[in-house]
């Protein structure tokens, strides 16, 4: 982490005074269901879609899928004030544990055989260990369950901010809403991703602390050849709200990047042969001529999902102490590599507990649920060969969730800046598999209790 961030907490041993039958979400400060039922909720809903048309805020798509507007949903909650400043003790210890598998990727050998990087991303990670700064600026947490005791991190994602700046202003219009008395009298704290510049501000900061001269050079907003830009859109209007101009960059087109210092990269490669066209980009992001935060090693081992195997395999809790134990036993759920440390006999057998992953991959794509197959179709795709080394993950039940016009499964989204929690939301979706590119809607989720880096004991 920066100077700010995990290793400065008092995370603390997890708290027995908040039980872990508590549920995540207040059941006296929730609002859903059809917006008729609610003439309140029904013109707050009206005035929240208007604001969403007017900022001309998009749903996250698949690269050349066709733009929506963010889908909005009529529910709005509180967390439980007794559960959530536990599950952010946790969340934040977690956090701070797969940094120290990051940094720990560059030394251990049996961490890199397991994770297995591909060599044209595992290069530059070696490379990079000279730089002295691998950790995790920013990382987003997707989180399922309905109480303190059944909530599993279920993805991290080191990379991708455009859903928090999207969700931080969905609240803030809600605040700002017919249905802000409602919300003043549940009295949620305002959370930093609430902000209208909160991402722009984090970044020019970032820059600041990297020794980046602010002389009105462009802001490098780089991706690969075939990645949505949607999220860089939404990070180059805070920017230009705080009037710095952005330029958009190919990580293969060196020419391009000639005059930015700073800068932002939101991508896992599609394709790994386009990875040896960036080696411009990647040198000067090693050698610190462009500072970006989630330095390579960072992104490329976090973003692999095999690292949820990692925090939960007994082979690797040699890298953590025994609060980090506690806190990966009680949010990690069940992970183990398919053909190391499980077998596909015992991923046949227990088809109803388990979901397979691909260790990069992303708007939900390439996950299998055990649940939702047939006895014939789960063998077929668990012993395919190609899928050896994927994830084999626990499956954890969605909370549910009544809005306008059925009732939809959500997640909750925890993301992490500098090592703090900075806001909460939640992602609905008709089916099982809940991703932002797959539509379903978006759920206001507030917290309780203001965000900052002390972790407040829970309310007894």
């Amino acid at each position: 982490m920066t100077e700010h961030g995990v290793q400065g907490l008092d995370l603390g041993e997890p708290a027995p005074s908040a039980p872990q039958d508590l549920p995540l979400v207040d059941p006296r400060r929730r609002m859903s269901g059809r917006p008729d039922a609610s003439p309140v909720l029904a013109t707050a809903y009206d005035e929240v879609c208007e604001r969403v048309a007017d900022e001309a805020l998009m749903q996250i798509s698949a690269p050349g899928a066709p733009r929506v507007p963010f889908p909005v949903r009529p529910v709005v909650s509180v967390l439980h004030p007794r559960a959530e400043p536990e599950l952010r003790r946790r969340v934040q210890s977690v956090v701070g544990s797969l940094e120290k598998v990051v940094r720990a990727y560059p030394g251990d050998p049996e961490l890199q055989d397991f994770l297995a990087v591909p060599a044209p991303l595992h290069r530059w990670i070696m490379r990079g260990q000279a730089a002295g700064r691998l950790g995790v600026d920013y990382c987003r947490l997707d989180l399922l369950g309905a109480t303190l005791g059944t909530v599993r991190v279920l993805e991290f994602n080191p990379s991708s901010p455009g859903g928090v700046i999207s969700t931080g202003m969905l609240n803030r219009f809600w605040r700002e809403s017919s249905l802000a008395p409602v919300l003043a009298a549940w009295a949620p704290a305002p959370a930093p991703f609430e902000g209208e510049h909160w991402f722009a501000d984090w970044l020019l900061g970032f820059g600041r602390s990297r020794g980046v001269p602010d002389d009105g050079r462009p802001i490098g907003l780089f991706h690969a050849s075939k990645s949505t830009k949607f999220e860089l859109d939404l990070v180059a209007r805070q920017l230009a709200a705080r009037g710095r101009e952005t330029v958009f960059i190919r990580a293969d087109d060196a020419d391009a990047a000639r005059d930015v210092r700073l800068g932002y990269f939101k991508f896992i490669p599609m394709e790994l042969d386009e990875v040896p066209g960036w080696d411009r980009f990647c040198e000067r992001l090693l050698d610190g001529t462009i500072a970006a935060p989630n330095p390579l090693g960072a992104r490329w081992v976090a973003e692999n999902k095999l690292c949820l195997a990692a925090l939960s395999d007994p082979r690797f809790r040699r890298l953590f102490d025994p609060a980090e134990t506690a806190h990966l036993d009680a949010l990690v759920p069940y992970g183990r590599k398919l053909g190391d440390g499980i077998e596909a006999a015992e991923v046949l057998r227990r088809r109803d507990e388990l979901v397979l992953k691909a260790p990069y991959s992303f708007h939900g794509r390439d996950v299998h649920l055990g649940s939702e197959c047939d006895a014939d179709a789960w063998e077929r795709i668990v012993t395919a060969p190609e899928r050896r080394g994927w994830l084999v993950q626990e499956r954890v039940q969605a909370g549910a969730v009544d809005a306008d016009n059925g009732t939809y499964l959500h997640d909750l989204v925890a993301p992490v800046l500098d090592g703090r929690v900075i806001g909460y939301s939640a992602r609905m979706s008709a089916g099982p598999v809940l991703n932002g590119a797959r539509g379903g809607g978006a759920y206001a989720i507030f917290g309780p209790h203001p965000l900052g880096n002390a972790v407040p004991s829970p309310l007894r």
